[in-house]
């Protein structure tokens, strides 16, 4: 019961506090167009976005086969030697 009353008072100091807003014509017009501009741009950047290819790091890619190439010249000169030690 007490809960109640608590949830009532406060649904009553609320309704109080906040009137409805009724906003003018014009202002629902200047909203409803920057509205509509707004979705088309984030459209058309969604689309910019889509259209463009990932940009590949070239640097990173040179390093990636730079490292790759070293390790798989190393291997060749430690087989290569493991070898000549065994003769």
């Amino acid at each position: 019961m007490q809960d109640n009353l608590w949830e009532e008072q406060l649904a009553l100091t609320m309704r109080d506090a906040l009137a409805p807003a009724h906003p003018s014509d014009s202002f629902r017009k200047h909203l409803r167009a920057n509205l509509q501009l707004a979705g088309q741009q984030q459209a058309a950047r969604r689309a910019l976005r889509m259209r463009q290819p990932q940009s590949v790091n070239y640097w990173v890619l040179g390093a990636a086969a730079l490292g790759l190439t070293v390790a798989a010249g190393s291997m060749i000169a430690w087989a290569i030697r493991a070898r000549a030690l065994l003769r």
